[in-house]
Parts: structure tokens; C-alpha cells; sequence
């Protein structure tokens, strides 16, 4: 086989604007490189781009009948509970494009592209085939081989085959990002892999040492003076401007004596690959499985804050993610090219919530949302609202419990805290927006705060008017009332809950507690937590503590009501769920 020859791609176009940079001596810090580069890297291929062939995603119709619209640097992020079809999209998206398995698509039920270019561009051609022995293009890596002809027809007809799709998609696998970053083979064809990219430009490969060193804290180096490899190593890279041409040997001595990057662990890797095609790829699709596999959650925020800041113009990112670290970062970058997709399977439909980047936005404008644990309901079955962490602690405490006594796995439940009942409105609203089932525990006072109270109802999608108006009111009137020792009711009904009610009150008050059941808002039926078991007089903190470590949970006759409440609260489900 012999290669075509000028090895023309942008990478070249890129070094020589580096080359002029770097002689003009302008500052090296991490976000100028980054801004230049991007800046650098989107006009080149604004040049470039009008000749090369390109395909992009231009809408996804999938099989619960949503349809999203996208653009050419949509950045798409799936998230869901286990097994709802986030890795399944990913490769949904990769059989799309392949004209041999676009039946084979479980989640996707439809899709459109854009096809962009010219299919025999000689500098397309350069990078990507070889002629065989047979005078046909050959897939570099790959044995499918074509003749001209056949490549014209098959792009005029928005048509690929034989692993032509993998010119322009490419899925970054789990196993796959531990090898791509191992040292190269200079004998295998190296132009177009991602450590070729590194060797030809310093200022790239000081861009991603930059990015592995706000991670780990230690540079990523590109040892260009081995024959036959081009290896990565990691540790503290020895000062440039110390080494002249003439040391420059003694400078790749200290490189060689530095750890070998593929020698590390699993974290390393898999994020030096990410962060090699972030930075190199001339795919225009680009498909990340659980890019946080590996990573400690302060690296996962770097790696999703910059994947959202360096994506190029023309290049569509779709990643599915388990990880609210990950996501956090992402929503960090402030890229108005994010949007965030929940995924709830429910039998063989995969039900789609997206979030739009305004929504996103609004969401993330808010402290409570942005700097607490709230954006893991995401990634959950359910979410369980409480007003205090003492409140989860104890509520989860007992779940577990009484699954670990059945022999049973506990459900999936996140239950978090929202710092008082006020603002629980604004978690309820966050989580339903992306149709999370979502659940709000508030102690009985709730009901003596209609300021809190209605604007959380509505926060559940239902009307305070029309449904709770009248038998709220009998409730306040009962509530109201006082004694003949003058002493208002309320301050015996808040200690007991729904019991202290008496007259028409207690029936008026079980139809409001009702409707509240009925859209996901409990109310702790004994006033508040502590009471369910009175015999511990204790402020709350030290009364959680105390019931945790001295009862059994799952048997303690004076929790059976506690029981029963947090039963109820998990067996909890949505009529539309059930769908």
C-alpha cells in the first residue's frame, strides 16, 4: 500500500498560527491558550469546513414520539436512573449513520442529517484512505476499500457503508478511552491519531497539560525524541526555557526519566483520551459513554467544564452521564449550546424531559440548586424533599431499615434536604421540570403557612383554588378557634398533628390530605418528627441521633407510625408514571 502525499489537514494550518504566537512571546496562561486556540481552531476550520466533507445531526425523533431539534455544536447530555437507555442512545446514534444497522435502533425511532462538503476532497482523501494493491480507497485501520465512483454515489445519496459512518461519528467508549492514550506506533500510520496532533504542535500539547495538571497536579509531556514510539508521561516537566537546541537531548533525558502515562491508573487515562479528542478530533460527531467512569468528582467537574468551553463550532457532543459532579461542570462552562435530557424508561418506551438551555439557565440562577446535592435526582428513581438534613437522615434511616429486615434492596430514593419549607417549592419545581418523580415531606406547621403552603401546591401542577380553598378554610376555622381559657387551638394541633382537629374539621382536613397525597406533598400526620415517638425529649438533632443508635428501626413498636409514613412515601407513584 502506498499513502497519498501533503499531508494537509487544519492541524497543519493550526501550527503555523502557534509557530507565530509563540515567537511573538505572547503570555502562556491556561485560559488565554485556550481562547487563542479555539479562536484559532474555529477559523481554520471555517476555511477548511467548506471543503471537507461533514455530516451533522439536524433532528432525533425518539420512540415516545420527542423530537429534537439541534445544531451544528449542540452539546446533548442524557441522564437518567440505571438501565432507563442512556449508553443505548450513544449507540443508537451511531447505527443511524450507518446505513447497515439504522434498523437496528432501540431508543431513536427516527433521525435526520445534514451532509455537508465534497466527498473527494483531495485533503479528506490524504488523511483518511490509502490505495490497495486493487488501485481502491481503502478506511485507514480498516480492510473496507471502495472505488471512487462507489464514495461519489453513496455521499449523493446521503448513504454510507462498510464503516464510512466512523469517518465522521466516533463513540468514545469506556475501554476504549484506557488505550487511545497508550504511546504510538510511529510505523502505524500515525498522522491522524490524536499523539501525532500532540508532537506537531507544542502549544496544543501545553493546552492539555494545563487541563491534566488542573486535575491531577502534574503536566502530561509529549516525548519526541523516541524512535519508534511517541509516549506520554506525566509528572513535573522540565523548564523549556532552561534547555536550549543544543540541551535538548539532556531536556528528553528528564522526559524519559518521568512516569509513562500509560503505566497510571485507570482515571489518568481515561481523561487524558478525553481530554486528546477534545482537542484533535476531526470527527463532527463526537459520543461520550459515562465520562466520569474513573474519576474522582473534582475531576469529573474539570472534565465537564471543559468539554462544554472547548468545543469547537462545528462538532456535536453527546454524552450520557451518571455523575452530578460532571453535569455540575458542564452547567459551570455557561455554553448556551447545553441541554440536558432525562431519561425515564417506563416498559419498552424511553420517556424524554429535555431541558432547554433558558430552562437550564434559570435553574442554575439559583444558589440552592447550584451548590447542593439537588441535580442527583437526576440520576434517581425518585427524589424525597425534606426540610432538614436530620429529616432525610432519619426518613432514609428507616427505608433502609425495613428493606434490610424484609431481605429486600432498598429502593432507588434520594432523600434531600431543602433548608426549610419555603423553599421547597423550588426543588419541586427543578426536579418536575425534567420529570423526576419527586416527593415533599413537610412537618403539619406547613399547613399554618399558606405563604409556603400554596405556592407549593402549585408547585405540584395543582390549584389551590379550586381544590383546596373551601376545606382549608373549615381546617384555619378549627385552627383558629381558642378555648375557654383563651388558648388558640393551634398551639395544641401543631404538637400532635391531624389528631388535635375536632367538629368538621377532621374530615375536611383527611380530603386535603388527600389531594396532597395524590400529587406527592406528605404531611408528618403527628406534627413533626420528633413526635413520633414522644418518650425521647430531645431537640431534633440529638432525637435523630439518639433513635439511630439505640432502636432497632425495622422492629421498634414505638416506630410503627414512622413506618408506615415512610411506606407510604415510597410507595408513592405518579398516575401519568404508570403511563
Amino acid at each position: 500500500m502506498w499513502r497519498f502525499t501533503g499531508w494537509r489537514t487544519g492541524i497543519g494550518i493550526l501550527q503555523k498560527y502557534f509557530s507565530d504566537i509563540y515567537l511573538k512571546g505572547y503570555t502562556k496562561t491556561l485560559d488565554y491558550r485556550r481562547k487563542l486556540f479555539m479562536c484559532i481552531q474555529n477559523r481554520t476550520k471555517s476555511v477548511i469546513d467548506e471543503e471537507n466533507p461533514q455530516v451533522f445531526l439536524q433532528s432525533i425523533a425518539f420512540n415516545d414520539g420527542t423530537v429534537l431539534p439541534l445544531t451544528r455544536n449542540s452539546i446533548v447530555v442524557f441522564t437518567g436512573a440505571n438501565n432507563s437507555g442512556k449508553s443505548q442512545v450513544l449507540r443508537d446514534l451511531e447505527n443511524c449513520l450507518n446505513k447497515s444497522k439504522e434498523d437496528m435502533t432501540v431508543v431513536i425511532k427516527n433521525s435526520l442529517f445534514n451532509f455537508h462538503g465534497d466527498i473527494s476532497n483531495e485533503s479528506f482523501l490524504n488523511n483518511y484512505f490509502c490505495i490497495n494493491e486493487q488501485g481502491n480507497f481503502q478506511i485507514i485501520g480498516s480492510g473496507n476499500s471502495f472505488d471512487k465512483d462507489t464514495l461519489i454515489n453513496w455521499w449523493k445519496d446521503r448513504t454510507l457503508y462498510n464503516d464510512m459512518h466512523l469517518l465522521f461519528v466516533k463513540r468514545l467508549s469506556t475501554e476504549m478511552r484506557l488505550t487511545v492514550s497508550n504511546a504510538l506506533q510511529r510505523a502505524n500510520q500515525p498522522e491522524s491519531h490524536p499523539i501525532y496532533k500532540l508532537y506537531k504542535s507544542e502549544q496544543l500539547a501545553q493546552i492539555l497539560s494545563d487541563y491534566f495538571h488542573q486535575a491531577f497536579g502534574v503536566d502530561l509531556i509529549v516525548n519526541r525524541s523516541e524512535m519508534r514510539t511517541i509516549p506520554l508521561h506525566v509528572g513535573k516537566a522540565p523548564d523549556k526555557d532552561a534547555y536550549t537546541i543544543k540541551l535538548q537531548d539532556e531536556y528528553y533525558d528528564k522526559v524519559s526519566a518521568l512516569p509513562r502515562l500509560q503505566e497510571q491508573g485507570d482515571g489518568m487515562r481515561s481523561f487524558a483520551s478525553i481530554l486528546l479528542d477534545t482537542f484533535t478530533s476531526e470527527h463532527t460527531i463526537t459520543l461520550i459513554d459515562e465520562p466520569e467512569a474513573f474519576l474522582h468528582p473534582p475531576q469529573a467537574r474539570v472534565l465537564g467544564k471543559m468539554l462544554a468551553k472547548n468545543n469547537p463550532t462545528n462538532r456535536q457532543l453527546y454524552i450520557s452521564t451518571h455523575s452530578e459532579d460532571f453535569l455540575q461542570g458542564l452547567l459551570d462552562a455557561d455554553n448556551e449550546n447545553v441541554t440536558v435530557i432525562r431519561i425515564n424508561r417506563i416498559d419498552n418506551v424511553n420517556k424524554m424531559s429535555i431541558l432547554s438551555n433558558c430552562e437550564i439557565k434559570k435553574l442554575w440562577s439559583n444558589p440552592l440548586l447550584r451548590y447542593s446535592n439537588i441535580l442527583s435526582g437526576l440520576f434517581h428513581e425518585k427524589v424525597v424533599v425534606c426540610e432538614s438534613d436530620y429529616d432525610c437522615l432519619f426518613y432514609q434511616a428507616i427505608m433502609n431499615a425495613v428493606y434490610e429486615n424484609s431481605g429486600d434492596i432498598a429502593p432507588d430514593i434520594l432523600f434531600t434536604h431543602c433548608g426549610g419549607k419555603s423553599r421547597a417549592k423550588d426543588v419541586v419545581n427543578a426536579l418536575r421540570a425534567v420529570n423526576v418523580p419527586v416527593v415533599a415531606i413537610c412537618d403539619f406547621d406547613l399547613l399554618n403557612s399558606s405563604q409556603n403552603f400554596k405556592p407549593l401546591i402549585t408547585a405540584f401542577g395543582e390549584d389551590w383554588e379550586i381544590l383546596l380553598t373551601n376545606g382549608m378554610k373549615t381546617v384555619y376555622d378549627n385552627m383558629n378557634a381558642q378555648n375557654s381559657s383563651g388558648i388558640n387551638a393551634w398551639e395544641q394541633i401543631k404538637k400532635i398533628g391531624k389528631a388535635g382537629f375536632n367538629g368538621d374539621a377532621p374530615a375536611a382536613y383527611e380530603k386535603v390530605e388527600a389531594i396532597c397525597k395524590k400529587v406527592g406533598l406528605f404531611v408528618v400526620p403527628v406534627g413533626e418528627m420528633e413526635c413520633f415517638d414522644k418518650t425521647v425529649n430531645k431537640e431534633k438533632k440529638d432525637w435523630v441521633y439518639y433513635i439511630l443508635e439505640t432502636y432497632d428501626l425495622a422492629k421498634e413498636p414505638k416506630l410503627t407510625e414512622a413506618r408506615a409514613f415512610v411506606q407510604s412515601v415510597v410507595d408513592f407513584k405518579l398516575f401519568e408514571d404508570t403511563l
